[in-house]
């Protein structure tokens, strides 16, 4: 006795109006499409046998023309329709966690700049508001003084981190 019998092919297995579309090797599943344009898959390993349905309805070939032109592409009567943005949305709620951690991050890392205290200048001197670019040396040669005079009336300034915005004194000559 052979082990091929009589009802072999798709017409005599599978139900009425049911057609394979697909086979996937990787996992061994085949891919059926019903009269309705419903997707089933079989079991991995099992051509015939119980099927289960996936969660994708497309209309059959050729019925294009029978649908309405009014009704929707995913009416209620065809089930469920989750698109891309739904699916994602748990994906924003992450971002937007990392997005306020960052703006924490940037502000805590922004707020913890050094406040720039007045400086009084004595009576032999006059105050200078530091510019962006200056330095010690261009604010000496343009008021026309030995840079040790400069540094000499401003005790403890920094001139590798002269802060913009700040003020040195002058020393009148």
């Amino acid at each position: 006795m052979s082990r091929w019998s009589q009802y072999d092919t798709d017409e005599e297995r599978l139900p009425e109006g049911m057609q394979r579309i697909g086979y996937d090797a990787d996992t061994q599943t085949y891919t059926f499409r019903d009269a309705e344009g419903t997707i089933w898959e079989s079991a991995p390993g099992n051509r015939y046998g119980q099927l289960h349905p996936v969660n994708t309805t497309y209309a059959p070939y050729g019925d294009e023309e029978a649908r309405d032109a009014t009704e929707p592409l995913h009416s209620p009567s065809k089930g469920p329709y989750t698109s891309w943005r739904h699916e994602m949305m748990p994906l924003l709620n992450w971002f937007l966690l990392v997005g306020l951690f960052l703006i924490f991050i940037f502000w805590f890392i922004g707020g913890t700049t050094k406040k720039i205290e007045p400086v009084n200048c004595g009576e032999h001197s006059s105050p200078y508001k530091i510019k962006s670019g200056d330095t010690c040396w261009a604010i000496a040669e343009g008021h026309h003084l030995p840079l040790d005079s400069l540094m000499n009336e401003n005790q403890g300034l920094d001139c590798d981190k002269l802060p913009v915005g700040g003020t040195v004194c002058i020393p009148r000559v």
